[in-house]
């Protein structure tokens, strides 16, 4: 039914948690108004196991709320063996084996498992009898699979972003006056403009059979465009929202406001505060024109026993390549492309557990720099249309779990790093090699069980850094 007219209302919300996902049969959305309202019950009792870089914790915590299934249920979810969980301060979780028997070990800090209990995933509004940190968000709490599961990764504060199964898309911004194409999914619809992160704003929408639906909508202005999508500044009279066969929707000079469709949240309009549509696929920046690829073909020599890192490539679960790296080999035949990137994300252990800024920059080579000298990586088009998968893996096995799309390579510039200089907002913290306030930056090589870490540019060092990098794996899906 086509829409008529749209009336923006003066009222706001704040999102509570969106539940969304190709596992979903309808998304969800909660305000937090809604999370106050429910119910919250149920208490239960949850053993948590932790032990990074030789800091292990043993601990008993009770939770107070309800099991997550009850969300599931209301999203219609009906199979899913992986979620994937954003808090309010950007901190990032993947959860695999959804299904798997988890249990409570009332016996942990013994390291017995006399008396163990089965365990659901569980949504917590009180952690022993207190609000959760970033309530009325909640705490998500899993059980361990074994005594020495390490489950407390899973446990995400404040989560605002569920998704069941895989992303979805939401919309993209191409073109020639981008630094790279990007691609935003619908379960961070709520997230995109970080000026407003949360903010829900409300639309009347009327029908031509004279029906009227009540949308939730955020609004984009001037500065995600220049921020966020990184549009060059000669670019930004030059955007344009089209439709899914191309055909130019609308010109987008000032605010515009994108927002869910039908009662299942599964499609996206676009208003600009004339034209309206429900058939909104993204925002051409400029030109389209076809990425070019890196041309040229260089291939390590390094063989596995001397290697520090390698790429292995697979498509459809069968191996195509393995290939390795030394430090050295990095240094002489891939020194001309080697990058100085700058990152700076929220790290919430720091400034005593209050969190703060950290800045990093690093010294090393873009992941993406170093896949396209590989013969079996497919063009940049591809790369960033959503056919290939990636994984990090380090030594401790530490989100190794989490499978990302390669179009996050050039969105969130992720580098191999063998240096750095590391400096923070609240003062100096361990690791720190220079003040906030410094002019020099004082590199230092990256230590660890490994010469190298990768950064990336997200908001939350969850996301943004792994330690002790060992290798990736890239996943051609067809």
């Amino acid at each position: 039914m086509e829409i008529k007219s749209v009336t923006i209302l003066q009222e706001t919300d704040q999102a509570g948690l969106f539940i969304s996902g190709s596992a979903a049969g309808r998304n969800v959305l909660y305000t937090c108004e809604e999370l106050e309202r429910q119910e919250k019950n149920k208490c239960c009792r949850f053993s948590v196991y932790d032990n990074h870089e030789d800091a292990e914790s043993k601990d008993i915590e009770e939770g107070r709320g309800f099991p997550l299934q009850n969300y599931l249920d209301a999203a219609c979810v009906t199979d899913t063996e992986e979620i994937r969980l954003k808090s309010v301060d950007g901190f990032e979780s993947i959860v695999t084996e959804l299904k798997s028997k988890r249990y409570y070990f009332p016996k942990l800090r013994e390291g017995m498992s006399e008396g163990r209990e089965p365990r659901e995933a569980f949504i917590s509004f009180y952690k022993n009898g207190i609000p959760v940190k970033y309530y009325p968000h909640p705490t998500i709490m899993f059980g361990q699979q074994g005594l020495d599961d390490k489950n407390k990764d899973y446990f995400s504060k404040g989560i605002r972003m569920l998704v069941a199964g895989s992303q979805e898309q939401g919309f993209w911004v191409r073109g020639t006056g981008l630094r790279c194409n990007r691609y935003f999914s619908l379960g961070s619809f709520f997230e995109l403009n970080r000026a407003e992160a949360g903010t829900i704003y409300w639309m009347e929408l009327k029908y031509a059979d004279g029906t009227h639906q009540k949308a939730p909508a955020i609004r984009l202005t001037r500065s995600f465009w220049e921020e966020q999508a990184e549009c060059a500044p000669e670019y930004m009279d030059q955007l344009r929202a089209v439709d899914h066969a191309g055909e130019t929707i609308g010109n987008v000079t000032d605010a515009i406001w994108l927002f869910l469709l039908d009662e299942t949240y599964k499609r996206i309009g676009y208003y600009d505060g004339t034209t309206v549509s429900e058939d909104f696929a993204g925002i051409v920046a400029g030109e389209l024109e076809p990425i070019v690829s890196r041309c040229e073909k260089r291939v390590p020599q390094t063989t596995v026993k001397d290697s520090d890192f390698y790429i292995r490539i697979r498509r459809q679960g069968q191996e195509l390549a393995t290939w390795y790296y030394s430090f050295t080999e990095l240094q002489s035949a891939y020194g001309d492309v080697a990058s100085e990137e700058e990152y700076c994300y929220y790290n919430h252990n720091m400034n005593n557990g209050r969190g703060g800024q950290r800045k990093v920059t690093a010294h090393g080579w873009l992941l993406l720099n170093l896949l396209e000298f590989l013969p079996q990586i497919p063009d940049r088009e591809e790369i960033e249309n959503g056919s290939v998968l990636f994984q990090i893996f380090t030594n401790d096995n530490y989100k190794e779990k989490i499978v990302l799309s390669a179009d996050e390579l050039s969105a969130y510039r992720f580098i191999l790093a063998y240096e750095q200089d590391q400096r923070t907002q609240t003062g100096a913290e361990p690791g720190d090699t220079s003040l906030w306030e410094d002019a020099e930056r004082r590199f230092v090589p990256i230590r660890g069980t490994t010469p190298f870490r990768v950064y990336c540019g997200k908001e939350s060092a969850n996301p943004s850094v792994y330690k002790n990098v060992a290798g990736m794996q890239v996943e051609l899906l067809f």
